[in-house]
């Protein structure tokens, strides 16, 4: 999947490159990865493509048919209406992911431009597959070129079938620097007026991460009642009715990974 303005997917020949009758400097410069990419779509069950961002596709795998059941067209551009994978996407998370990508630009293209390369984008999500139900999918890219002039930059993605397979399950992102190993939240929606406590918001990711208040207690050296209080206070802040709620809100707002 590319997640382009509309989250658009433009569809290429099964495992080769969509051509002009006159390849540009800008087409003709991920040769050099080409060999690595068709390795890469052939060895496992993964849907991979290479585009230049807003451009065009350069590369396909057909792994795309067998996943979301999508035909190929080696002629299709950006603007074509008829195979576009945000109508194979859910209704409901299609906007959460079109802002989460705007988010996730904004940071990145900020950073030196010696850095924008370094980062991974993971989307999970739920999408129609070949059969016609909804699963979820996992969607990693990053760049493979950026440049400090308006050239497009070279993108190289990846799609899976996602391990969980829980349909009721939010949306989820992670902004990576995979050579730092540094997490970036980005909120899902604009941040309202919710200020937790430093310590609320350890509870919440302990929360999160399945403890009981006994095992908080244990872990922030703080009594049990101390723990519910904190807990109560972040179900008021929020205005939800349950934690999981909050997790899920804390989720979008970034506060949790």
């Amino acid at each position: 999947m590319v997640i382009d303005n509309h989250f658009s997917y433009m569809e290429a020949k099964e495992n080769r490159i969509t051509k002009s009758a006159k390849p540009n400097n800008d087409e003709s410069g991920w040769e050099k990865y080409r060999p690595y990419i068709e390795l890469l779509s052939r060895v496992n069950n993964s849907c991979v493509y290479v585009c230049l961002l807003h451009v065009k596709y350069l590369f396909i795998s057909p792994n795309f048919k067998n996943v979301l059941g999508l035909p190929f067209n080696e002629n299709m551009s950006l603007d074509d209406k008829g195979l576009l994978v945000d109508h194979c996407i859910h209704t409901d998370d299609l906007p959460f992911l079109i802002s989460l990508q705007k988010r996730a630009f904004e940071y990145v293209f900020q950073r030196p431009y010696a850095e924008q390369c370094d980062y991974k984008y993971i989307f999970e999500f739920r999408a129609t597959g070949a059969s016609g139900e909804y699963i979820r999918v996992v969607c990693q890219y990053q760049m493979l070129e950026t440049k400090e002039s308006e050239k497009p930059l070279l993108l190289l993605g990846v799609m899976d079938i996602a391990p969980d397979q829980d349909l009721k399950a939010p949306v989820k992102f992670r902004l990576v620097n995979f050579k730092t190993g540094q997490i970036v939240n980005i909120p899902v929606i604009d941040n309202p007026d919710i200020s937790l406590t430093v310590r609320e918001k350890e509870v919440l990711a302990l929360v999160n991460d399945g403890m009981m208040s006994k095992e908080i207690s244990s872990k922030l050296f703080i009594s049990v009642h101390t723990v519910n209080r904190h807990r109560q206070n972040i179900l008021e802040k929020m205005n939800v009715d349950n934690l999981s709620e909050a997790i899920n809100y804390a989720r979008k707002l970034g506060l949790l990974a």
